[in-house]
């Protein structure tokens, strides 16, 4: 289903975070949160909007320290207004078609802005949404049934030969959608685990501390951040494992935002952890690391021995390219989809 872009248009609300989330090296207590409208005209002439929101977070997408938290949000504004630009010049196209005419220019006009490719996919990526959105609304279709049926023209690159087999519309058409998911809950590095660790009290009604969380909501799914400093990590996790192994079988990943700098240094956590009588539950509940390298280091350590003795290795950060999943295969690495 092919259409045009006709109009792109951005707004941003200030959110305050009820409470400070620390994840790799930047604490967050508030950032924008950016909004984009897309109105599209499909062949037939018939109009649409759609909408799309996501935050600007502050080193996530550059984690380069000599950059300011605007520093970092101006980065993504600029990739929103190059995916803007892009995609109105873009002309008919379906919705897979749009985004990948202006994957490479996107790319390339990003980094001669000095944004890396993270950053610079930022803008594409939330556009899509807005576009998908107006599309759907446009043929009067949920998601699931315009994705089943490859409403967007979803199809391999030629570049890409890792997908050159794949029927994509057989494989689209046979999803189904999950009858249940698991909320998983995000334990950031200065999140209360238990009332001694607060310092100052929300009263607000709502949880605070873990040990709250798991009284009001039961999460049995966690998300556990990791500093990549290997004794206060080992620490931190034993408050944690000591809160959730009062309850129920619980799984946990553990996240290291990029704060290691080789294999070998979370290889040194993970045999800490597991050799912890304190972590022995957890450690067996840990289903995957995500992301403990540096990204500049993470496609090219071979993390296999990671891999065998603890769990498997998937990339965040480092997805910045469509090459990416190639790309981790080759370093034994398994993508986070």
């Amino acid at each position: 289903m092919k259409f045009t872009v006709k109009q792109v248009d951005f707004f941003e609300r200030q959110v305050h975070l009820r409470l400070p989330f620390r994840f790799g090296v930047v604490t967050m207590t508030q950032a924008p949160q950016a909004f984009v409208r897309a109105r599209i005209a499909l062949e037939n002439g018939k109009e649409a909007e759609g909408g799309a929101a996501e935050m600007l977070a502050p080193k996530w997408f550059d984690k380069d320290p000599s950059l300011s938290n605007e520093q970092n949000f101006e980065q993504l504004r600029t990739a929103m207004r190059l995916a803007r630009d892009a995609y109105l010049a873009g002309g008919e196209n379906n919705a897979f078609g749009h985004s990948i005419e202006a994957y490479g220019p996107q790319l390339a006009l990003g980094a001669v802005s000095g944004l890396n490719n993270l950053t610079a996919g930022f803008g594409p990526a939330l556009l899509d949404r807005a576009l998908l959105d107006a599309l759907c609304r446009a043929l009067g279709m949920s998601f699931y049934e315009a994705i089943r049926k490859n409403i967007p023209g979803i199809a391999a690159p030629g570049w890409q030969q890792d997908l050159a087999a794949l029927d994509m519309n057989a494989f689209l058409f046979e999803l189904r959608p999950a009858a249940i998911i698991a909320a998983r809950h995000t334990v950031g590095m200065v999140d209360p685990i238990t009332a001694a660790d607060v310092k100052e009290k929300v009263n607000d009604g709502l949880p605070q501390t873990l040990e709250e969380v798991l009284t009001r909501y039961g999460h049995r799914y966690f998300k556990l951040k990791v500093s990549g400093d290997v004794p206060a990590d080992v620490e931190r996790l034993a408050a944690i494992a000591a809160v959730l192994d009062r309850g129920e079988a619980y799984q946990a990943t553990l996240d290291g935002n990029e704060q290691f700098g080789s294999a070998d240094e979370v290889i040194e956590l993970w045999r800490k952890v597991r050799g912890d009588p304190r972590l022995k539950r957890l450690a067996s509940s840990i289903l995957f690391i995500e992301q403990p390298i540096k990204r500049g280091q993470a496609l090219v350590d071979d993390v296999s021995e990671l891999a065998e003795m603890a769990k498997p290795v998937i990339i965040d950060e480092s997805e910045d390219t469509l090459e990416a999943f190639p790309r981790a295969q080759r370093a034994r690495l398994r993508i986070d989809l």
